[in-house]
């Protein structure tokens, strides 16, 4: 099959004429027009009226105001051509771009009588075929994208908008192609769809522990992107020290259902953890709970950007029990929902890539819960649960997250990485609401947030070489060296009297990405400490590895 043109699913690089070329291949004159046919070039004549034929779309009172201003006495084909160009444009502007506005060799009565005729061809869908679905509903393809309805004429605005929500389904690309239908001036459409086995799952070893734990983390995870048929995708995750599960464990699951013909997506989510940590300061806390959430999210797909707002409210409860020194437990469990606002932008270009995302989250006042703590004196004080876990936090906190990304291609297969996350707090937090630093994902050389604050920030700056893997037999997929700078620092609102305010944290190293046989993972990062904190010394270098089998 002869493919005329093709649409990006998500680059909206549209071909600007495509039903133009689809029509000229089955035989239909299409010609941009320097003068009337059968009208003298350089004559002035008069134009009485201009009529318009094939068009559809366009209202007859549109029509009669965008070419009026064309009619007249003292005319020239200069004149026609111009009326046909303002048609064109009307179409282009509602998106009807692939219409196409053609004046015709003119009638000689009609043109002595002042009558021009002009001619539309509105280019309907043909036939629409999908091609190449093997996991994925042909049937939900078609729904996705009712641009092309049989009959109706290609509007590539709505094309475009439609073809990016519908991309946005995992393991699954449609782009269209053109080619002439069997029925005249119409074009027939192929979907050409790209997709993969919808069930995905993850099994990783690795040492990002957090203080005083095992150093041992175990993870599994496993999704199906393609539910009820309509790309919905449930999953499910599994985190646990493998040598002592006693000290970390979590259950996770999520469900994400974009709803079909709209940029709306509705997530579901929740995790469950048991852990028994050991704190600083002589205390060790003890403590499991749970989290349950909902997101509506509503997405906004460019030529180069992509754009998200959401929304959503999740519902905390932690259970904890602080043992202290003399081994009296004090506990502390909390309840609180609070409301998330967020944003996220993107964009993509040839040797760019930024991404920027800001949430906010609100702590609301629906829970009120107060205990009776006992003084010492046979009687107690009623404290507010926000206030017993934490002293000075409040239950309508709030707090700001934002983290920033680029990336840039400086050389051929060499970028350079700068990221930026930070949180700014308006009042002192429960430990559960606070920003860590520390760990792979933030600060290497330190354990896994090794310190928390109400506000902090932490920051990378990181280059990656060229893949080695060039230079490997052929089961290596990558082997890529990189080295980075990081820093970061938290502060808490209104310490205790005995309490630090702030925590620094500086490292640098390096490390590897190594991939095999598509399917097997690997890294190993080495930093090095530039200050000590109570769990990491200066100068004291930390390795982390990663292995992860993944299908």
């Amino acid at each position: 099959m002869t493919s005329f043109g093709y649409l990006g699913a998500r680059s909206g690089a549209w071909l600007p004429r495509v039903a133009a070329v689809a029509l000229v291949a089955s035989g239909v004159p299409v010609r941009a027009q320097e003068a009337a046919p059968g009208a003298p070039a350089a004559d002035t004549f008069l134009i009485d009226a201009i009529e318009v034929s094939g068009a559809k779309i366009l209202s007859p009172d549109d029509i009669e105001n965008i070419v009026y201003r064309f009619t007249g006495e003292k005319r020239t084909s200069a004149d026609i051509e111009a009326a046909r160009k303002a048609l064109q444009d009307a179409y282009a502007a509602r998106g009807y771009e692939a219409a196409v506005v053609e004046v015709p060799p003119q009638d000689q009565a009609h043109l002595a009588n002042g009558i021009i005729q002009i001619r539309v061809l509105e280019a309907p869908v043909g036939e629409v075929r999908v091609a190449g679905a093997k996991h994925h509903s042909t049937e939900t393809v078609v729904k996705q994208l009712p641009a092309l309805a049989a009959g109706s004429p290609i509007n590539l605005k709505d094309l475009q908008a439609q073809l990016a929500q519908a991309n946005r389904i995992p393991d699954r690309t449609v782009t269209p192609s053109f080619k002439p239908s069997k029925t005249e001036g119409a074009i027939d459409v192929e979907l050409k769809v790209k997709d993969s086995f919808p069930v995905h799952g993850s099994v990783e070893l690795n040492n990002d522990n957090s203080p005083n734990t095992d150093r041992l983390r175990l993870a599994a995870s496993l999704r199906y992107t393609n539910l009820w048929g309509v790309g919905h995708t449930i999953s499910g995750s599994y985190i646990v020290a493998p040598r002592d599960r006693r000290q970390t464990e979590v259950f996770s699951g999520s469900y994400n259902a974009p709803i079909l013909g709209t940029p709306w997506t509705l997530v579901l989510f929740g995790f469950k953890s048991n852990s028994n940590i050991a704190a600083l300061g002589g205390t060790q806390v003890l403590g499991n709970g749970y989290q349950v959430g909902a997101r509506a999210i509503y997405r906004l797909a460019g030529e180069k950007t992509d754009q998200s707002f959401s929304i959503g409210l999740d519902y905390k409860d932690f259970k904890q029990n602080i043992v202290l020194k003399d081994n009296s437990v004090t506990k502390s469990p909390i309840r609180y929902i609070p409301l998330t606002l967020g944003y996220t932008w993107a964009r993509a270009g040839d040797t760019t890539q930024v991404d920027f995302s800001v949430n906010a989250t609100l702590g609301l006042r629906v829970i009120r819960r107060f205990q009776c703590v006992a003084d010492g004196q046979g009687g107690c004080s009623i404290e507010d649960q926000f206030s017993l876990r934490d002293y000075q936090s409040r239950e309508n906190f709030a707090h700001i997250n934002a983290d920033f990304t680029y990336t840039r291609l400086i050389a051929d297969d060499i970028s350079l990485i700068f990221k930026l996350a930070g949180q700014y707090a308006d009042s002192h937090l429960v430990s559960n609401e606070q920003f860590g630093i520390g760990g792979e994902g933030s600060v290497r050389g330190y354990f896994q947030s090794e310190a928390v604050g109400d506000r902090g920030y932490a920051g990378t700056f990181q280059i990656d070489g060229p893949s080695l893997a060039g230079s490997l037999p052929d089961f290596v997929g990558e082997l890529r060296p990189y080295a980075f700078v990081d820093y970061g620092l938290v502060g808490i609102i209104n310490p205790l009297t005995d309490q630090r305010a702030r925590f620094g944290e500086a490292s640098v190293g390096g490390g590897l990405r190594l991939r095999l046989f598509k399917h097997l993972v690997g890294g190993l990062t080495v930093g090095v400490p530039l200050t000590t904190l109570s769990d990491s010394e200066r100068g004291k270098a930390r390795v982390v590895f990663t292995a992860r089998g993944e299908f």
